[in-house]
């Protein structure tokens, strides 16, 4: 087969990816599958924290929850890199050093300054409110898209649906004055990780244009992984896990871990930042009801449906206006 009919067999297996991921039962399923996965984090971390003997009180917490972090994201790279490598008769091995740059580069806001300060700072907070304050990320990806994006600008009902979400976040987050302290080790590491995902997401796009979608978030998940676990074990972490079921915990992490990561950065390639992330808003409410199921967490109160309110109207806001902006381009296309 000559080099131009090899070019065009990639090209057109290019188009018909791109024509399945934007099929709307296609992408719409997908983000959900990955919200309803990350919003199951954080309940099953604090579980995990639960059965290995992590606490805030012991000396050892950080280095602890870092090694906790680092099996979880070793163990998702594997299992990525295994499943494309079965599915796609492909070489899972980078190639060029480029590949591995990138992999690097998008390692250190995805896995190292969104999922380290996540997993301490789930340590000394609640898996509800853990998982609230890590959705803001959500409306951070959008205003930073619309800074770097030519075509993804702020407008009045994206600046409005955002504003309405957050404070849907704020409600659930601090219902009255004098309800909730803010601490640094909890609430603002969870911040940062929120912040560190509104940057990877930005950061995600470019790199999938040259890279292996799945590759290239295996081998962020192996490299960051495995700096969680020297950390960890250098500063002597140490995981004693009170029943086999803990393990379980780490296999099913590791499988959520692959399987959200891998259909988020193929969705981040198809469409745009914005488009997707606001949906990130529904992970406090999976986080919270998650948290009530499995740690007993008091969430049944009236915030909670406001919440859930305020949330969805922000994203319906944010999503009819993009909407409104397609049909507008394409009427200007029609004359």
């Amino acid at each position: 087969m000559s080099s131009e009919n090899i070019k065009k067999a990639v090209t057109n297996s290019e188009k018909r990816k791109e024509i399945f991921w934007k099929k709307p039962v296609v992408w719409f399923s997908a983000t959900f599958l990955c919200v309803f996965l990350w919003g199951s984090v954080f309940p099953i971390v604090k579980k995990g924290y639960e059965l290995f003997g992590i606490d805030n009180q012991s000396a050892n917490v950080i280095p602890s929850s870092l090694l906790f972090a680092g099996l979880r994201f070793t163990l998702g790279g594997l299992i990525i890199l295994g499943f494309t490598a079965l599915t796609e008769k492909i070489n899972p091995f980078p190639t060029k050093p480029k590949q591995i740059r990138d992999a690097f580069l998008l390692c250190i806001p995805h896995t190292l300054f969104q999922h380290g300060p996540l997993f301490i700072g789930l340590a000394y907070t609640s898996g509800a409110i853990g998982s609230i304050l890590s959705s803001t990320s959500a409306f951070m990806a959008v205003i930073l898209a619309s800074i770097i994006y030519e075509d993804q600008k702020m407008n009045a009902l994206k600046i409005l649906g955002c504003i309405i979400g957050f404070i849907g976040i704020v409600v659930i987050d601090f219902p009255s004055p004098d309800s909730l302290g803010f601490n640094w080790m909890g609430d603002g590491m969870m911040l940062l990780s929120a912040f560190s995902s509104s940057v990877g997401d930005v950061v995600t796009k470019p790199l999938t244009k040259e890279n292996h979608p799945r590759l290239l978030s295996g081998w962020n998940f192996i490299i960051g992984g495995s700096i969680f676990l020297i950390i960890g074990g250098v500063l002597n972490g140490k995981l004693m896990s009170q029943t086999n079921f803990a393990w379980l915990v780490v296999l099913y992490l590791g499988i959520l871990s692959s399987i959200a990561f891998s259909l988020w950065i193929t969705l981040l390639k198809y469409h745009q930042v914005a488009k997707i992330s606001i949906f990130k808003s529904m992970v406090p409410v999976i986080g919270a009801v998650g948290s009530a199921i499995l740690l007993k967490e008091n969430i049944f109160q009236p915030r909670i449906i406001i919440t859930i309110i305020l949330i969805v109207l922000g994203i319906i806001l944010v999503n009819y206006q993009k909407n409104k902006d397609e049909n507008d381009k394409k009427s200007e296309a029609e004359s």
